[in-house]
């Protein structure tokens, strides 16, 4: 079973009678979910996963100090601290004073400023583009189990749905990000047999292939360990995801080695799986009604894309405004 399936079991089993038993009252000022950091928010956690920071249990999220006070979050800890230390084969940590938990009770302000720097919801583009997008990512996943209030879920949506003007820009700096890096970049660093440097150019190819291909879909990208993952939960994602992975392909071995090998790849097959994930990207955003079905460049669509933006300050900008470089 899944983190997040965990998660909510241990909440409906235990966090919710013991909520209703002994805190009636907040019921309708909490929120409880999982959000943030962690495979299992994403729902990409494994066997693997279990071998560090991964545990039952679920956050409960409270408003300001006005409508929950400092001594009623101080029992609501107590109360979580309170609940079964196991549960399906999972065994809680001890509890941590120095907050460094990702289960229990925090407030919405606190999770919210931890993740993206803003403690309440983003306002206009600036907000957005101030934030990197794994951070997004991590302000926008998991599952909300309940929500008297409906605050923490006004907050989680707004990053879940950035504004049109937003996806157009993100989408421009990483088609632009792809041009540099797998259309011109990689093939120059080929020529000057500088193979290293040129697998170094695919790398930042995916990256910016893979966040995209979520933003062609209006989606954020987890940080790099989470990538090419990331994209197989789009329609098309398990074609580009092989596309991306086969663009990252390495040879082993010595000189020789390599070139004995019958299975190996040559740098320039490479460079074809750089080309397939263009077309198919093109081809998605034609779908999405971003660029006519014949582009067929990179930059081209990019400023396509660009010139669609209402904002005129933000269309101004450098095409890379909101790419950060990792």
């Amino acid at each position: 079973m899944k983190g997040l399936e965990i998660a909510r079991s241990f909440w409906e089993e235990h966090g919710r009678p013991m909520m209703e038993e002994r805190f009636p009252e907040l019921m309708d000022l909490i929120a409880v979910g999982l959000v943030g950091a962690g495979s299992e928010c994403f729902g990409y956690d494994d066997d693997i996963s279990r071998d560090h920071d991964f545990e039952h249990g679920f956050c409960i999220y409270l408003p300001d100090e006005e409508r929950v006070s400092r001594r009623q979050e101080f029992l609501l800890g107590r109360a979580y601290e309170s609940l079964p230390k196991e549960y399906m084969g999972l065994r809680r940590s001890l509890f941590n004073p120095a907050g460094s938990n990702r289960r229990g009770v925090f407030r919405t302000a606190e999770i919210y400023r931890n993740l993206t720097g803003i403690a309440e919801k983003p306002g206009d583009w600036r907000a957005y583009l101030s934030v990197p997008d794994c951070a997004m990512a991590e302000a926008s996943n998991g599952e909300v189990f309940y929500d008297g209030l409906g605050e923490f879920s006004a907050i989680r949506e707004a990053w879940r749905n950035p504004t049109e003007d937003v996806q157009r820009k993100k989408l421009c700096g990483y088609l632009i990000r792809m041009s540099q890096t797998g259309e011109y970049n990689y093939s120059r660093c080929l020529k000057r047999g500088d193979e290293a440097t040129a697998m170094l150019a695919a790398a930042e190819f995916v990256k910016a292939a893979a966040a995209a291909f979520g933003w062609a879909y209006n989606r954020p990208t987890p940080y790099y360990k989470w990538c090419i993952r990331f994209v197989q939960d789009f329609p098309k994602g398990d074609m580009y995801a092989g596309f991306l992975r086969d663009a990252l392909r390495l040879r082993g071995g010595n000189r020789e080695e390599r070139e004995a090998s019958e299975n190996a790849l040559s740098a320039p097959d490479n460079q074809y799986f750089i080309d397939e994930t263009r077309v198919l990207l093109l081809s998605v955003l034609h779908r999405q009604g971003f660029v006519p079905e014949e582009t067929e460049d990179l930059q081209k669509a990019a400023f396509l894309i660009n010139d669609g933006i209402r904002d005129g300050v933000l269309r101004s900008l450098s095409p890379l405004a909101a790419v950060r470089l990792e």
